[in-house]
């Protein structure tokens, strides 16, 4: 088991306690009408995206949203007792 599948495993513990950044909720929610109920549903269902992962702890998730018909990728750093969700952004379709 890679680093990364062992973060990806491990970020369900944090599921009460995840944190957004200003730039996710201030400039990317807004522009991609994306709500936080989506976020969640992302950061729990999501896949693990390693194209974008980077050591020691920052994970990225793909979640295809199929009534939508669109992808939310989200960017998260996991640190010692809550989850923070640095970026996100969508594209249409899947990945």
């Amino acid at each position: 088991m890679t680093l990364f599948e062992k973060l990806y495993a491990k970020r369900l513990d944090f599921i009460d306690n995840i944190v957004f950044s200003l730039h996710c909720v201030t400039d990317k929610m807004p522009l991609y009408n994306i709500y936080e109920n989506d976020i969640i549903k992302a950061y729990k269902n999501g896949k693990l995206y390693l194209d974008k992962c980077e050591k020691p702890n920052k994970i990225a998730l793909s979640w295809y949203d199929g009534k939508n018909k669109k992808t939310i990728i989200l960017i998260v750093t996991l640190n010692k007792g809550y989850a923070k969700v640095v970026t996100l952004w969508e594209q249409k379709g899947r990945l």
